[in-house]
Order: C-alpha cells, then structure tokens, then sequence
C-alpha cells in the first residue's frame, strides 16, 4: 500500500518531466548554414548546413545535413555576458581564408560551450599575425 502511495505521487513528476524534455531538447538544437569551409577540433569540415546540438554534458555535436560530414567534441561551458546577443549560433576565429570553429551558442539564454584551441590553429595562428572574429547567427 505504502509503496503504490509512492508511486502514485510520483507520477504527476515523471509526467512533466517526461513532456518538458522536447522542449528542453529543442532549445538545445538548432540549424545553421556555414557558407565556407571551417576547423572543428582538429577536423576539416565543408560549407553547408549543419544541425547543432549538446549531446551530453559537456559535449556539443556539428552534424552535416546535406553531406555526411560531422564532428562531436568536448568542451567547456562558458556564460554569455548580459550585454552579448541572445542568439544561438557559432563563433569562429578567421586566420587569413582558414576559419576555426571557437564557441556554440545556444538561444534562450546565456548556454554556451567553448573549444580548447587545436595545434592546427596554433600553428595557423603563429603564421598570421591577426586574426578576426566571425559570429554566423542561426536563422
């Protein structure tokens, strides 16, 4: 009896967890089209469009949705400043023609995850003195 109590009352939680997380889901995905070839963790990948997602704590997936190109890595979580746009989208840093993917962002909110610089773009970086940020909002 006490058992089936438990039960009962647990229920109406598990209910609107299990309605809420499409909602959380979708505010963690997005798509964006990236119109020029670009770095992503050591990782080459073509122009296109790209679905953006958190797959887990701490890692965020870049899948291609018009080709077979892909990329999922870990990264840390950093929070947006107050006078940032709320937009989702990508930051990457521009070395000459070469563009390195830095952070995701999320919208709705400050959620955004941040890559550790790769030997690649070190190396690239040391060649070219300046570099430029990019931000490519998500439609």
């Amino acid at each position: 009896m006490r058992k089936s109590m438990l039960v009962a009352g647990l229920f109406p939680f598990v209910v609107a967890l299990v309605l809420a997380a499409p909602a959380v889901a979708q505010q963690n995905q997005y798509s964006i089209q990236v119109p020029f070839p670009f770095h992503v963790d050591g990782r080459a990948l073509p122009a296109g469009e790209y679905a953006v997602r958190i797959v887990s704590a701490g890692a965020v997936q870049i899948l291609g949705v018009d080709h077979n190109a892909s990329a999922t890595f870990g990264s840390h979580r950093v929070n947006r400043s107050s006078a940032a746009p709320q937009d989702a989208g990508l930051v990457l840093h521009r070395y000459g023609q070469q563009y390195f993917l830095s952070q995701v962002w999320f919208g709705g909110g400050s959620q955004g995850y941040e890559l550790t610089v790769s030997s690649t773009e070190r190396e690239v970086a040391r060649q070219i003195a300046s570099a430029d940020t990019v931000l490519r909002a998500a439609e």
